[in-house]
């Protein structure tokens, strides 16, 4: 959704959407959205997708949406502003994430430089501590998901009716 060739591709794609949710998936649990957590605001585009994930969920969207956002691995870091979403999911959950395999791979590339190699331990452990945190944050979203009931895609309102 949100395709750049416009409405008109939009409205295949949520037909599409809506033909493979209803063939091949029976229950859905939850909606997780992908966000930069480092841009304060949502584009036009994700703001029409957000709303209409609201409409899909018609009891309680903020139940069954959450944000994951990346590029950040605390709450101080973060950019991203609910002021910026639909009203039916201001109070959705966040999980943030700083993708850790990103931080192992800028610190294979840096450790052997000799300008950093004597802060080679001090960016060991800033993996190990981005490995960990992530590990926290993907317990926190096993634990939100466990405690959504998942229900029968035929009691939600199909994409292709609703907008």
């Amino acid at each position: 959704m949100a395709d750049t060739p416009g409405l008109q591709q939009d409205e295949f794609h949520k037909k599409s959407i809506a033909t493979q949710i209803k063939n091949h998936v029976d229950p859905v649990t939850a909606v997780l959205v992908l966000v930069n957590g480092t841009v304060p605001r949502i584009t036009a585009g994700t703001h029409y997708v957000l709303s209409t994930l609201s409409a899909i969920f018609t009891d309680t969207p903020a139940r069954r949406v959450a944000f994951l956002l990346t590029n950040v691995n605390n709450p101080l870091y973060t950019n991203f502003s609910k002021d910026t979403v639909p009203d039916a999911l201001k109070e959705a959950p966040e999980f943030l994430l700083n993708n850790p395999i990103a931080l192992q791979r800028k610190y294979l590339n840096l450790k052997d430089n000799p300008d950093m190699k004597k802060r080679s331990p001090e960016f060991r452990e800033a993996v190990k501590a981005g490995e960990q945190e992530a590990l926290e944050m993907l317990v926190d979203l096993f634990d939100w998901l466990d405690d959504i009931e998942p229900r029968p895609t035929t009691e939600d309102v199909p994409l292709d009716q609703k907008h």
